[in-house]
């Protein structure tokens, strides 16, 4: 009749194997259950390379920089920089800087889900500047396009001057051109420009006829219905010429 030796290894090394692989697993699955459960409430995790005196990053309920939130931060290696990942926001800056408005990316979703990219003024001292840019564009090599920058306009000034360093595509600016054949001297004659969708509620618009006799033969040149779509463009000459009027609408 079957004993309970007969279900052990006929050998000690065997048995100690399987000793050795049940205390590994159990070791394992302990480890797996405190990890799901692991809470630093106190102190923080930090990642330090071998002799450095900085940490390079920094996980931690509160990270010290007086908002009593806990985030994530990295550091440069002689702690003069900094970025935190902190309550929704991803903030640069320098350490000892006393910044007025901290530089970072911001998502805000109760003002309609914007994005909110600004840097950092220093109190008393340079104004605040936002530089995005790509490096020299394959379109046209060594002139640093494209680019968009936000940038103080000099001592005395609260002005910013934004420069685009490329082709500016606005949605609430529309512009073109249409020629216009007068259907008699003297007599107004219109265009109506159609199928344009420039964003805003009021429009306006502006004119300008294309010719080297403004006055002496082309006497008029005006528009009436700006609109959302479109616009009608008038002319008006001492004589039939074809004439090309250069349009745009703009939406407020």
């Amino acid at each position: 009749m079957p004993t309970a030796a007969d279900q052990l290894p006929s050998d000690p090394t065997t048995l100690a194997r399987r000793l050795a692989a049940l205390e590994r697993e159990v070791r394992e699955l302990r480890a797996s259950r405190r990890a799901a459960h692991t809470t630093v409430s106190t102190g923080s995790i930090r990642a330090l390379r071998p002799g450095a005196t900085v940490p390079d990053a920094v996980m931690a309920p509160d990270l010290g920089d007086g908002s009593g939130l806990g985030g994530f931060q990295t550091n440069s290696p002689d702690g003069a920089l900094y970025a935190r990942l902190q309550a929704g926001g991803l903030t640069f800056g320098a350490t000892g800087v006393n910044q007025v408005a901290p530089s970072g990316i911001q998502a805000k979703a109760g003002i309609g889900g914007s994005l909110d990219i600004q840097s950092g003024m220093i109190g008393g001292s340079s104004q605040a500047h936002i530089l995005m840019a790509s490096g020299d564009s394959p379109l046209s090599p060594g002139n640093g396009a494209p680019m968009i920058s936000l940038m103080w306009d000099g001592s005395g000034s609260a002005d910013m001057i934004v420069d685009v360093s490329g082709i500016l595509l606005p949605r609430n600016i529309a512009w073109g051109s249409v020629t216009i054949t007068p259907s008699a001297a003297n007599a107004p004659t219109s265009q109506t420009v159609s199928g344009l969708t420039v964003r805003g509620s009021t429009f306006t618009g502006q004119v300008s006829a294309v010719s080297m006799v403004p006055g002496k033969e082309v006497t008029g040149v005006g528009f009436t219905a700006a609109t959302s779509s479109g616009l009608t463009v008038w002319v008006t000459r001492i004589n039939t010429t074809a004439t090309v009027v250069n349009w745009m609408v703009i939406g407020q």
